[in-house]
C-alpha cells in the first residue's frame, strides 16, 4: 500500500511512468535443469568423452595410462571445486562454463600439437608445440567471467591436463603453463576496459617468452 501511494506521487510529479514493466517469471524447467544432478552427470560424462578423444587420437605413447591419470586429475578437480566453490559446483551452468572452457583450450592445444608434429604446415615444427599452446585461455576467460579464484582453479587444472596431452609430464612446460595462467589472472583482477585484456595478453606472451628463454626452449 505504501509503495502504491509513493508511486502515485511520483506519477503526479512526472517522475514515473503510468505503465508498469511486465515481469516474467523464471522458467521452471530452466530452474530445474540448473540444479538437476543428472545434468551435472551429463556434463562430466561429456568432459570425460572429450578427454578420451583427445588422448586416444593421434600417436601418443601409453594412451591408456595417460587417460587414467587424466581421470584422477578430474576427480581432484571435482573435489576441489566442490569444497572451495560450492556455489559454482551446485549450478550446472557454471560447471558447464568452467569445464567447457577448459575442454576448448585442451582441444586447441591438441590441434596445435597435431599440426606441429604432422608437418602439414611448413613453418610449424615439432618443438614449437609447447611455445604456441594457448596456456592462458581458460584462466583468462574464467577470471573475467567468474572471478580470480576460478581463474586460478583453471590455471592449475588445465596445466595438469595439458601435460597429459603432451604425452609425458614435462616440468618446464608445466611451469610455463602455470605461470602464464597466474599472470593472466593477476592482470585481469580489475577489468573495466578492453585495453586491460590486451595488456593481459601481452603480459602472458612476455611471461612465456622469458620462461622459454630460461628453460632453453628457444634461443641459440
Amino acid at each position: 500500500m505504501l509503495n502504491f501511494l509513493k508511486r502515485g506521487q511520483l506519477i503526479r510529479r512526472g517522475l514515473a511512468s503510468r505503465k508498469t514493466r511486465r515481469r516474467r517469471a523464471r522458467n521452471e524447467l530452466l530452474q530445474s535443469l540448473e540444479y538437476a544432478p543428472y545434468v551435472k552427470l551429463f556434463i562430466f560424462v561429456g568432459f570425460i568423452a572429450g578427454l578420451a578423444f583427445l588422448i586416444f587420437s593421434g600417436q601418443q605413447p601409453e594412451p591408456t595410462k595417460n587417460f587414467v591419470i587424466a581421470l584422477l586429475f578430474l576427480a581432484i578437480a571435482m573435489t576441489q571445486l566442490w569444497i572451495n566453490q560450492p556455489r559454482t559446483f551446485s549450478q550446472n551452468s557454471r560447471v558447464l562454463l568452467v569445464f567447457g572452457t577448459i575442454l576448448v583450450q585442451l582441444a586447441v592445444t591438441k590441434l596445435l600439437l597435431v599440426l606441429c608434429n604432422g608437418g602439414t604446415v611448413r613453418f610449424l615444427k615439432p618443438e614449437m608445440g609447447g611455445l604456441i599452446a594457448p596456456y592462458a585461455f581458460a584462466p583468462l576467460v574464467l577470471s573475467v567471467l567468474l572471478g580470480r579464484n576460478h581463474g586460478l582453479y583453471a590455471a592449475v587444472s588445465v596445466s595438469l591436463w595439458s601435460s597429459v596431452l603432451f604425452g609425458k609430464i614435462d616440468a618446464p612446460l608445466l611451469v610455463t603453463s602455470l605461470i602464464s595462467g597466474f599472470t593472466a589472472v593477476y592482470l585481469t583482477l580489475q577489468v573495466r576496459r578492453r585495453s586491460k585484456l590486451i595488456r593481459a595478453g601481452v603480459g602472458v606472451g612476455c611471461a612465456i617468452w622469458l620462461l622459454s628463454l630460461t628453460f632453453g626452449l628457444i634461443g641459440p
